[in-house]
């Protein structure tokens, strides 16, 4: 820099007294930093100085404090088998929800009863129509059988007419035989017709009577599918057994979150008792305690903390050594160009003082 040039040198000085205060301002927050650490520090020597009976409290209360913060992130991530509408339905129903677990069932149990009477009826209205149809079948060969047996004994009463006729021969045997033959045939053919419209008259019977019992044991089918079908509905599940699922994880659920409250509200109370216990020794901080429990609980972490602490206190040392060794090292600088000239020492002055007004 060229400190006969004003322009120059009136921008040199500025730069000084700007690295002086950024230097001044990173000491500040440093030295912030450096009294919480050791403040920390002179806590840590409290808590070693204690008196056997407080330690023993602190340390009792700090191991209560770190099992239930386990407990509680435990419950924090723990998840349930149940999805948002699942576990609204469960608060909204809840003081039904057990008796509807239970008629859920029974509804499917009666469900699969009803669906087998309706196979069972509708086998049983098929096997009718079936006799039905072998009755019909069998009127009708009676039929064909009598037109038959009609135009034999019209063939063989014209052959008969036409030997007695054209031969003179005496017939009478052969016509009342015939005619005794075709009485007994006539009577097993009315006998057997007979028996048919009885068989048929007691088929519909029983065929009216299944096709009536299938239909109110469709109209129950029906009812008990929709009232299925509704329940599941209501408690978004597809069936019994997912609902018992779902009921039971709830419950277990339940049981989690009053165990999370509680453990919240015992964990809560512990760490005023640990302040409280920590005050009582003189320790400045401590709140932060609460959540380093564990350098209570553990020699091992204490040792380790303490060392990281002091390391902490050095690095910041080194910051605020350095800093102030640049203010030291500008300020110089800012006196040596004052004692050059007068013009100089002004320059400095009227920098400083405009600095100061901003």
């Amino acid at each position: 820099v060229d400190i006969k040039d004003k322009k120059q040198r009136i921008d040199y000085i500025q730069r000084l007294y700007e690295g002086i205060q950024e230097a001044k301002n990173q000491n500040e927050q440093i030295k912030k930093e450096y009294a919480e650490v050791t403040s920390h520090l002179k806590d840590i020597q409290l808590m070693d100085q204690a008196l056997d009976e407080d330690k023993v409290v602190v340390l009792q209360t700090a191991s209560a404090i770190d099992q239930l913060m386990k407990e509680r992130d435990y419950l924090k991530k723990r998840r349930y088998k149940f999805n948002d509408a699942q576990r609204q339905a469960m608060e909204n129903f809840e003081t039904t929800a057990a008796d509807d677990v239970k008629k859920l069932k029974n509804f499917e149990d009666y469900q699969i009863k009803v669906k087998n009477d309706l196979h069972q009826l509708e086998s049983e209205k098929q096997l009718l129509k079936s006799d039905k149809r072998d009755i019909i079948n069998k009127q009708g060969t009676l039929r064909v059988v009598s037109k038959v047996l009609a135009g034999i004994l019209l063939v063989f009463a014209l052959l008969m007419l036409t030997i007695r006729l054209a031969f003179e021969v005496d017939v009478t045997v052969p016509v009342i035989a015939t005619a005794a033959f075709a009485f007994l045939v006539l009577l097993v053919i009315m006998w057997e017709a007979r028996a048919n419209r009885t068989d048929m008259v007691i088929t519909e019977r029983k065929c009216n009577r299944a096709i009536s019992l299938l239909n109110r044991v469709k109209i129950k089918y029906v009812n008990n599918t929709r009232t299925i079908d509704y329940m599941c509905m209501k408690y978004r599940v597809r069936n019994a057994t997912e609902l018992e699922f779902v009921y039971d994880q709830y419950q277990r659920a339940k049981r989690e979150w009053a165990r999370k409250r509680e453990s919240v509200y015992m964990l809560n109370e512990k760490k005023d008792i640990l302040v409280a216990e920590l005050k009582k020794m003189g320790v400045k901080d401590a709140e932060i305690w609460c959540t380093q429990v564990q350098a209570i609980i553990e020699p091992k972490e204490m040792v380790e903390g303490r060392h990281d602490l002091n390391t902490r206190r050095q690095k910041l040392r080194s910051q605020i050594d350095y800093n102030t060794g640049i203010m030291q090292d500008f300020i110089g600088e800012l006196e040596r160009i004052r004692d050059i000239r007068e013009e100089y020492a002004k320059d400095v002055e009227e920098v400083l003082a405009k600095s100061k007004e901003m």
